[in-house]
């Protein structure tokens, strides 16, 4: 099992990649997505099978689609990484992915 760094998914790279998006201060808090906490949360309720409780916590969010988007971040970021980790270009990982149905984590 791989261990991802929140902070290296969060800020969209590591170390010596090619993707832009690396350039940040090691010592500087990655920035906070909007809609973290909801997205994480609906996650953890769809990763157990709660559909009652994903439910919930998508009635209660101020704005749900936020949530929505933060995962939608959060799993293109993700997949990027998983990407970068194997050395699949990034702009070729989403074709991979909608070919097999399957994603690279």
């Amino acid at each position: 099992m791989t261990v991802l760094d929140i902070g290296v998914v969060a800020s969209g790279g590591c170390e010596g990649c090619a993707c832009a998006g690396c350039d940040r201060d090691d010592d500087a808090e990655p920035p906070r997505i909007a809609g973290f906490d909801t997205a994480i949360s609906m996650a953890e309720a769809a990763g157990c099978g709660n559909v009652t409780w994903w439910n919930t916590i998508r009635a209660h969010a101020d704005d749900p689609s936020v949530g929505e988007y933060a995962a939608s971040v959060l799993l293109a970021r993700l997949i990027r990484s998983s990407a970068h980790r194997l050395g699949i270009p990034a702009a070729d990982v989403w074709t991979a992915i909608r070919r097999s149905g399957r994603l690279p984590l």
